[in-house]
């Protein structure tokens, strides 16, 4: 099997916004008007390319990966809140010369989303949220103590493992440390590729992905829905976790409509058709663009064979142990090149050169 996710949906870009290196992904109609596309956690902005591609048609389209999600750098405040992450979107739409934009955001991206139209109503002509999250004080603290974790590299390399487990429990369970039948969701398996694709997520943000969950966590969705005042869609699929949170909206101001929906391709026309109907501006020249950040140094020739268990990570951190063995020179050569966090750097950077990150 030699499995493989596309590289993308658009022309992948790096700028310096808000002194944060930042990741896009850009594609669609030069001189139109900009829509811009925000993520969920801990994702990137290759997981929007189903949204991208209807907007696409009439939208210049980007689509940013999250501070400390993909390939952007986190942010430099120690501790981030939402509002943090809405003043980096201001800055970043200042970088990429876009005045006015339609926003969509899906889950962490939708709580961005509305956090930026609050503080910045002026630049934004219109929010599709696909999935907005509302908890509950107990939920908050529930998922605060245990949603957030890290593995640390292990010279057996088992935390490869339970990092597999951990993604693959996500789509099992929500919360995905809650193991209830009432917790347990129905959906179907996806694709390898896909899995794959949320994977290299994971490992090339690292603990980076630990600041904009945490942010989103903490964020009470009850503020904002009551009191936008740009035209608003606030929806969910059917089986989407979050579904259950728009009833907890309560009152919401003039602006929003509230929807669910059943069939997923109808939901993103949908999302697509209401931006098209609040275009912002088309963005005033081009970025001054930045260098993207480096992967490590890997061997060559190392096993890819995906499987849809994981086992494949441990074959390449096994032949990742067995080249640092045979190149070394000595002792100390040889105790730096076993180092875990090294192996786990060249493994991340295997992993990312197979799926859409850098040359296989």
């Amino acid at each position: 099997m030699t499995a493989r996710i596309e590289a993308g949906w658009g022309e992948r870009g790096f700028v310096e916004a808000g002194a944060s290196l930042t990741a896009y992904q850009r594609a669609g109609r030069a001189g139109a008007p900009v829509a811009i596309l925000l993520h969920g956690s801990p994702e990137s902005a290759d997981a929007l390319a189903a949204i991208a591609k209807r907007l696409a048609r009439r939208f210049d389209v980007i689509g940013l990966d999250t501070p400390g999600n993909g390939l952007s750098a986190p942010l430099t405040a120690p501790d981030p809140e939402s509002a943090d992450y809405a003043r980096h979107l201001h800055a970043f739409m200042d970088v990429m010369r876009v005045e006015r934009a339609a926003l969509y955001g899906f889950h962490t991206g939708a709580g961005t989303a509305m956090s930026f139209a609050l503080s910045f109503p002026e630049r934004a002509s219109a929010l599709a949220l696909d999935g907005y999250a509302v908890w509950t004080k107990q939920e908050r603290a529930d998922f605060l103590a245990h949603y957030l974790v890290t593995y640390a590299p292990a010279w057996d390399g088992s935390h490869l493992a339970s990092i597999w487990a951990r993604l693959e429990e996500q789509r099992l369970f929500f919360p995905w440390y809650d193991r209830r039948i009432a917790a347990r969701m129905a959906l179907p398996v996806p694709p390898l590729e896909l899995r794959l694709r949320r994977l290299r997520d994971w490992l090339t943000a690292g603990d980076g992905y630990l600041a904009p969950y945490r942010a989103a966590i903490r964020r009470q969705g009850e503020i904002g829905p009551d009191r936008v005042e740009v035209p608003t869609l606030i929806g969910a699929m059917e089986k989407d976790p979050l579904a259950a949170h728009l009833g907890r909206l309560g009152a919401v101001s003039p602006a929003v409509t509230i929807e669910r929906w059943s069939e997923r391709e109808a939901a993103l026309d949908r999302l697509a058709g209401f931006l098209f109907e609040h275009p912002g501006e088309p963005a005033r020249g081009l970025p001054q663009p930045a260098q993207p950040p480096a992967f490590a140094e890997r061997p060559e020739d190392l096993p890819w064979q995906p499987d849809g268990h994981g086992g494949f990570l441990l074959q390449i951190w096994q032949a990742l142990r067995q080249d640092a063995v045979a190149r070394a020179v000595d002792d100390a050569d040889l105790a730096a090149r076993l180092d875990p966090e090294r192996l786990h750097a060249q493994l991340v950077a295997q992993v990312a050169a197979h799926t859409g990150l850098g040359q296989a």
